[in-house]
């Protein structure tokens, strides 16, 4: 069988029915010329929020112009891989935009992984420069620039748009698998995949520019692209939520709460301790999204949001299933994880008792 798109049923903003699509080469603005277009629309718009930092959709696109016009003197341009090794912050949201600018793929590190692993990856993806914090790279030498986000010089650069217009076959982002069969493989993800995945994103969530979404997984964890180029190409706020609130359910739920947001992502585990919370009747959280790890717990139907549960390996741009998870009070299977999504083919294979091979299921098993 081939289950091909999730398309929206009428009536129901989460799941949908199978068809097939030839559209997946259709043509999209890239995620550059929609954050720029946003930031020509709304320039004073909340684009980033972090702690008591703000930054509004003109300075967001101000300071990635300035990166890029920096990465741009070092020789940085399309074809090339730049590491990011920054905390999460509106410095690493602006250096992610800064090198799409230039035409090149950004490959964000995690400044908990240990200093050996960073430098294999920079090293494995041929990065041409790393952009970081002085204080932060100390251990990350190499072969490689480096752009320094706190450098006065950056100040002194072009604030204007470049000009370049990056194809939809370019690498947008690279992403590293867990390395679990080995070392870390990196995974390269071209820019018409990952405008495709905000297109049935904004869809699908009736994502506006009214919307405060999160982010808080790790920025070299996949979920992370697709915490924050959905909402910034659409115009709505992304707030950055801290290191301490990001692991504790009830500190959580009570941010969630206090900032109204209005829908979120948590890993699977951090979401299962989510919806076993008291909740006020009414919030301003409409969308729970998770994903990472199999879900085991169905929403209580008190729950006042819907809980969306998405599955996809990196290889297929964050997400191929997803599916909205209702209530059961007498579960006899697990919850789901959902049907295909816009411009998404899944394959459901069974092993033939006989030989072992894979072979097609049924129709809509």
């Amino acid at each position: 069988m081939t289950a091909t798109l999730s398309h929206q049923a009428p009536g129901d903003s989460f799941s949908g029915v199978w068809r097939r699509t030839d559209e997946f080469r259709t043509a999209l603005a890239t995620v550059v010329q929609q954050v720029e277009h946003q930031a020509a629309q709304r320039p004073e718009a909340v684009a980033v929020i972090a702690g008591q930092h703000v930054l509004t959709y003109r300075a967001l696109n101000q300071q990635a112009n300035q990166i890029a016009a920096r990465l741009h003197e070092l020789g940085v341009g399309p074809g090339h891989r730049v590491g990011v090794y920054l905390d999460r912050s509106a410095a690493m949201i602006a250096a992610f935009l800064g090198i799409l600018k230039t035409g090149a793929a950004y490959l964000p590190l995690d400044l908990a992984y240990p200093a050996e692993r960073c430098r294999f990856m920079l090293a494995d993806a041929g990065v041409a420069a790393l952009v970081t914090q002085a204080a932060l790279a100390t251990d990350l030498t190499g072969a490689w620039q480096t752009v320094d986000v706190d450098d006065p010089h950056l100040a002194q650069l072009p604030t204007a748009d470049p000009p370049l217009r990056v194809s939809g076959d370019a690498i947008a982002y690279i992403i590293y698998t867990s390395g679990s069969t080995g070392h870390p493989k990196g995974v390269e993800i071209p820019h018409r995949a990952l405008s495709h995945l905000i297109a049935w994103h904004v869809r699908a969530f009736a994502i506006t520019s009214a919307d405060q979404a999160t982010q808080m997984a790790s920025s070299a964890f996949d979920a992370a692209v697709w915490e924050i180029w959905p909402y910034l190409a659409t115009g709505a706020s992304l707030q950055i939520v801290d290191a301490e609130t990001r692991v504790d359910p009830v500190l959580l739920r009570n941010w969630l709460i206090q900032r109204r947001i209005t829908v979120a992502f948590a890993p699977t585990p951090l979401a299962e301790q989510l919806i076993a919370l008291r909740w006020p009747h009414t919030v301003a959280l409409r969308v729970l999204l998770t994903g990472g790890d199999a879900l085991h717990t169905f929403p209580p139907a008190s729950l006042p949001f819907a809980l969306v549960n998405n599955y996809g390996p990196s290889e297929a741009t964050v997400v191929a299933t997803s599916g909205t998870i209702v209530p059961n009070s007498n579960p006899q299977r697990p919850p789901t994880i959902g049907r295909a999504i816009d411009h998404a083919l899944v394959y459901v294979l069974s092993p033939n008792p006989l030989d072992g091979t894979l072979q097609p299921v049924p129709q809509g098993e």
